[in-house]
């Protein structure tokens, strides 16, 4: 336990490396995942409340505004079509 104590305070960069790279070969999915939500946050301005709801789905909840927003701006009418049909058959509740 001292030892390990001692390594991580020695060099905290070498540490860390070591840390994510460890991690890294555990679980590769879950680490890509959450840097391209890291990723995305940053590309669309989005909170950390939003990184914190939505977690490693972030990026389709980006790219679902984004869209929304553009077609907002082209053809306002057409959203409420197309968000009614997920919405009105209560299936997600």
């Amino acid at each position: 336990m001292e030892t390990e104590n001692v390594l991580k305070t020695a060099d905290k960069t070498k540490y860390m490396r070591e840390y994510k790279r460890k991690q890294y070969e555990e679980q590769p999915e879950i680490i890509k995942a959450k840097n391209k939500s890291y990723y995305f946050k940053n590309k669309y301005g989005l909170s950390n409340d939003d990184m914190k709801q939505f977690d490693v789905y972030l990026p389709l909840v980006a790219k679902i505004r984004k869209n929304l927003d553009e077609l907002k701006e082209k053809k306002p009418e057409f959203i409420r079509l197309v968000l009614n049909s997920y919405l009105e058959n209560d299936k997600f509740e």
